[in-house]
């Protein structure tokens, strides 16, 4: 809704009575953000200062030596009726509570800020009894699967499990499933989770929400080994992907974006004939790249990366969205070629998932994790 006291009144009443609403934006210093001040005018109620967000507030501003001026007065004020939860991200709090027979939730409109509330808003609506009996539910991660060979996969199980609510999503890994249990059922169907595991085989890399660089390293401590990353196309996503963990120098060695050719040679030390006969986007470049690097590293294992990311750079051989995946290990060193038809952020966001699924294949079984060319959709 735009930025205006009328638009989010009648999106307010717009929602049916005894209904869960959910404001984000709109509670910041500026004199844009009036969210505070539209719903307490549609509430006819009036605003009130937030000892304990105020004192907070204060306190904020003296340790920055900032004065305490009415823009952060402003963000102090909410709406009689609703509680304060304090941001621990930011300076505007979340505001929660029940006014004219609906359960309010305002959110500020900065997604970290989101991200750490929300927990925060779950308890209370939990604790509050807002929530409803939670139904079980089946959850299953994956790479390396579109959304709609996700759902004609998972297409027998509606039959045979009816009742169940089910999910598809994209995520920055892949695509997720999830099955929620039949209204009233206090369990999932017996051999759901079995006859899921069987349709997805090794593509899911987690059952519950885990990112997927966070399993890799676990994996990776768990065997006591190290990995470092060359990367040609991802131009750093991959090594980025694996430190935002906390602890990843534990596992992660570092790694070499080895953009152009020069630098592939030079520092990869990939041959120059082999970059003049193949290309660098090629399987043997992109073995080439992961033994470079897992030599000049010391690492245990290292993967690679390089590809065409788009929109421009493609050929009718290698066209726009073609990615070689490269993993060296002590067992050999292998290679497998993808193509990915997003964009380009898209493509090597999807590059960096695929590679970290190599990885985690590899770890767990020891062989090629590019092996099964046509399931898998490598060629």
């Amino acid at each position: 809704m735009p930025d205006h006291a009328a638009a989010i009144a009648a999106a307010l009443d717009a929602a049916p009575d005894a209904c869960l609403v959910v404001l984000t934006g709109g509670l910041g210093p500026t004199p844009d953000d009036l969210t505070a001040e539209a719903v307490a005018a549609w509430a006819e109620v009036p605003l009130q200062q937030d000892a304990a967000v105020a004192a907070l507030l204060r306190a904020r501003c003296e340790a920055r030596g900032r004065p305490y001026g009415p823009n952060m007065v402003k963000q102090g004020m909410l709406p009689s009726g609703l509680d304060a939860l304090p941001n621990p991200e930011g300076t505007a709090p979340a505001m929660v509570g029940d006014l004219r027979g609906r359960t309010l939730v305002l959110l500020p409109g900065v997604p970290s800020e989101m991200r750490v509330l929300w927990p925060l808003v779950e308890a209370w609506l939990d604790a509050g009894g807002r929530l409803g009996p939670a139904r079980p539910v089946l959850l299953r991660r994956t790479t390396r699967l579109s959304e709609p060979v996700l759902d004609r996969l998972t297409a027998p199980l509606l039959a045979e499990f009816p009742g169940c609510a089910w999910s598809w999503w994209l995520t920055r890994w892949g695509v997720d499933v999830q099955a929620l249990a039949p209204a009233g059922a206090d369990a999932m169907p017996a051999g759901l989770a079995a006859r899921l595991d069987e349709v997805l085989g090794d593509r899911i890399w987690a059952r519950e929400f885990v990112d997927l660089p966070a399993v890799v390293l676990s994996a990776l401590r768990d065997a006591g080994l190290t990995v470092a990353a060359a990367e040609s196309c991802t131009g750093g996503l991959l090594g980025a992907a694996l430190t935002d963990v906390p602890g990843a120098s534990d596992a992660y060695r570092g790694g070499i974006v080895a953009y152009a050719d020069d630098i592939k040679r030079d520092l990869l030390d990939v041959p120059a004939a082999l970059l003049r006969e193949h290309g660098a986007v090629s399987g043997p470049c992109a073995r080439a790249m992961a033994d470079g690097c897992r030599a000049r590293c010391g690492a245990d294992l290292a993967l690679s990366v390089t590809g065409v990311a788009g929109p421009g750079g493609g050929s009718q051989d290698k066209p726009v969205g073609t990615v070689w995946i490269g993993l060296a290990s002590a067992a050999g060193t292998f290679a497998g070629r993808t193509r990915f038809l997003a964009h380009r952020a898209r493509n090597r966001e999807l590059a960096v998932a695929v590679a970290l699924d190599a990885l985690r294949r590899h770890l767990a079984a020891g062989d090629d994790p590019f092996a099964h060319a046509e399931a898998d959709g490598w060629s």
